[in-house]
């Protein structure tokens, strides 16, 4: 599927199928949306007065021998999805229902998932190692994330989890991956050398300017947030090197010119970004609406122009959603299906329980099993892994689908109470930053 448009008067084709993406000029960019159907006396007929003959011709021969070359409107391959069902790769565990925060547009209410607050046991995260272990196959390399809730309330646990995985992956000739997201409230000295040392990513939840974080994301006491993380943060940051981290925030209704949150987290030196849209409920007070997409497109244009004018210097900054591989692209599988949740990844709730991801933890109707017995109810991985953009119907026609595997599963279920649909407004979102990251790369491609 050719995807085309055009950022700051340059004009973009991208083929989702080949993964080609290159810049044309007006010519191109116009004869390119009926090249494959019209013979070169039609649309020279269509351009006639807008466009030199020539230019038409040259224009049609150029854009044809990229079709034969199977590099732009390339016929869309049958995929199946992979039947390797039932293998574990990765665990996201709640060490931690309970938070230090009261933020605003919290999906795990305030961090207690809707259940009485509390701590997961070191016997529990060490049996969520094992059935790690035990149920990812031949896989080599597992992953760990410590969640919340707020993981650092139970530092203690992620410490002796960490260090038994390590124990294990020598005797199973396993290799672990740990992650660990904070909002940073708790995060000293000790706590980020430890973090520094044994965590392969790190990442901080700051939702930008000290005005927008702290209404967002103040304490379980009452008090402002930003001034105690800001500074755990940026400490923290000096000692991380070259390690992996990303500082995460997210934007909502009172933030719609989250640029300027982007702006500031560089200013203060910080090097790698991401912030997103928030996921809510309708009717949520803080939740974003179709109108809304025209200005957070803007905003998307703001930070591309920011992240351009920034490289090469002391305030250069990555921005997540702004880096795309095309070259070493995710597998078939992953193309098709998105994060695999419930199937290669879920969950561990703080008494064990496990859940498709760290959104569903625990939500009744997609309770699956425990690290003890193992997964009970098969029927909901099954119906996680049967769900993807070859089963929905927006995604037939998307030209962004093979970078989103159909959207998150989470999202989705908040939205329309199954995991089958997609989030609308998250799609749209998605295709408008997507259109910017593009045109980074061929920005970038013609500086080199």
């Amino acid at each position: 599927m050719l995807h085309q448009f055009i950022k700051d008067d340059i004009c973009i084709l991208y083929d989702n199928v080949s993964g080609v993406l290159f810049e044309t000029d007006k010519v191109g960019y116009d004869v390119a949306r009926t090249v494959a159907s019209e013979t070169d006396a039609q649309l020279c007929e269509r351009f006639c007065g807008i466009y030199p003959e020539e230019d038409i011709l040259k224009a049609a021969e150029e854009l044809r021998s990229l079709i034969a070359q199977e590099l732009m409107l390339e016929e869309e391959k049958i995929y199946a999805p992979s039947d390797n069902f039932g293998l574990v790769k990765a665990l996201c565990l709640n060490v931690a229902h309970d938070c230090d925060l009261r933020c605003a547009y919290c999906f795990a209410a305030q961090g207690s998932f809707h259940q009485e607050r509390g701590l997961m046991d070191v016997a529990t995260a060490k049996r969520a190692v094992d059935f790690l272990i035990e149920n990812s196959g031949k896989r080599k390399n597992l992953e760990i994330d410590f969640f919340g809730g707020e993981p650092l309330l139970n530092f203690e646990v992620v410490k002796q989890t960490v260090h038994y995985a390590k124990e294990r992956a020598r005797q199973t000739d396993k290799e672990f991956k740990f992650t660990l997201t904070t909002n940073g409230l708790k995060l000293d000295e000790d706590i980020g050398d430890f973090l520094n040392e044994h965590m392969d990513n790190v990442v901080l939840s700051l939702d930008g300017r000290k005005e927008i974080h702290d209404t967002m994301r103040p304490c379980a006491t009452g008090q402002e947030s930003y001034d105690i993380i800001i500074k755990n943060i940026l400490r923290f940051l000096k000692k991380r090197g070259d390690k992996e981290y990303y500082v995460r925030g997210t934007y909502t209704a009172l933030n719609k010119d989250f640029s300027n949150d982007v702006v500031h987290l560089s200013d203060l030196g910080i090097k790698h970004i991401s912030i997103e849209p928030v996921s809510s409920e309708e009717g949520f007070a803080y939740g974003l609406s179709e109108e809304d997409i025209a200005l957070l497109d803007r905003e998307y244009a703001i930070i591309a122009k920011e992240y351009l004018a920034r490289q090469g210097t002391d305030k250069a900054f990555s921005f997540f959603h702004f880096y795309v591989d095309l070259e070493g692209a995710p597998c078939v599988y992953k193309k098709i299906s998105g994060c695999g949740a419930a199937t290669d990844y879920m969950v561990v709730s703080v008494d064990g329980r496990l859940y498709p991801c760290h959104q569903f933890d625990s939500v009744d109707e997609m309770y699956m099993g425990d690290v003890w017995q193992g997964i009970v109810n098969q029927d909901i991985g099954r119906n996680f892994f049967d769900t993807n953009i070859l089963t929905k119907e927006a995604c037939q026609t998307c030209w962004a689908k093979y970078h989103c595997g159909g959207g998150c599963y989470a999202a989705s279920y908040k939205k329309h109470q199954n995991i089958h649909q997609v989030d609308e407004i998250a799609c749209e979102i998605l295709k408008k930053r997507l259109e910017y990251a593009l045109a980074l790369k061929v920005v970038n491609a013609k500086k080199s």
